[in-house]
């Protein structure tokens, strides 16, 4: 039997299992995504520190797809609401669709973490901090572009030239006045979402980037704000 013990874990998804039980999805430091047993916690005050977004210190033993967990106890508090929930929600979602279980991730954990952090604490802007954990969760996936060069040339992104993206490749150089400014990328490439506008370019680049890894299956974070529409522009 496998044992793991003192790992730090972010809750991604929790359901019910049986009559008192939870099966939670774990987002850890060092095995990645865990799916893991928590017995009789619903009759417990202790089922608390497993709902979602919650920071914990886990052990657990098994070998299966499904572990079971010896101990749990809350390593942070974080008390999201309204859009910060919901942002928060896409976050867990994201790492839920896309990351398959064990493959460790320690850089995807920490960026996590540091994005319900800032959503907890109000810090920063709430498109800037999912713009950043995108561009994060792309280059961890293996899809990350470059915003520095162009994808054809190889020659480096000028500010005051406009580039179209090329999804499997990158940027590359576009006289269209709609496509992305060269400012605006250098912006992104320097993880710089502070700007209006590389939010914007941001959220249209990385959604389609993300899409076909996604499949056809919606968001159910982007459906919790589908009805306020300046609300939904976030995701």
């Amino acid at each position: 039997m496998s044992r793991v013990t003192d790992e730090p874990a972010l809750v991604l998804h929790t359901r019910p299992y049986g009559e008192s039980s939870l099966i939670a999805t774990l987002l850890t430091l060092h095995h990645g995504r865990v799916s893991a047993l928590a017995k009789g916690v619903r009759r417990t005050r202790r089922g608390h520190a497993l709902q979602a977004l919650a920071r914990l210190r886990t052990s657990w033993s098994g070998r299966s797809s499904l572990v079971t967990l010896t101990r749990f106890e809350s390593a942070s508090q974080t008390w999201l609401k309204g859009d910060a929930m919901a942002a928060g929600f896409y976050v867990a979602e994201l790492i839920n669709r896309l990351i398959h279980e064990r493959e460790s991730l320690p850089r995807l954990f920490t960026g996590a973490c540091w994005a319900i952090d800032r959503l907890n604490d109000g810090a920063i802007e709430l498109e800037e901090v999912l713009r950043s954990f995108e561009k994060l969760l792309l280059e961890e996936l293996g899809y990350g572009l470059d915003f520095a060069h162009d994808a054809q040339t190889g020659a480096p992104i000028v500010a005051s030239r406009n580039y179209r993206l090329e999804p499997e490749q990158g940027f590359v150089h576009e006289s269209e006045e709609d496509a992305y400014s060269g400012s605006t990328l250098l912006e992104i490439a320097a993880g710089n979402f502070s700007n209006l506008l590389s939010r914007r370019a941001g959220k249209r680049i990385f959604r389609t980037c993300l899409a076909p890894h996604l499949g056809h299956k919606p968001l159910v974070s982007r459906r919790l704000l589908g009805k306020n529409r300046t609300r939904a522009g976030m995701l």
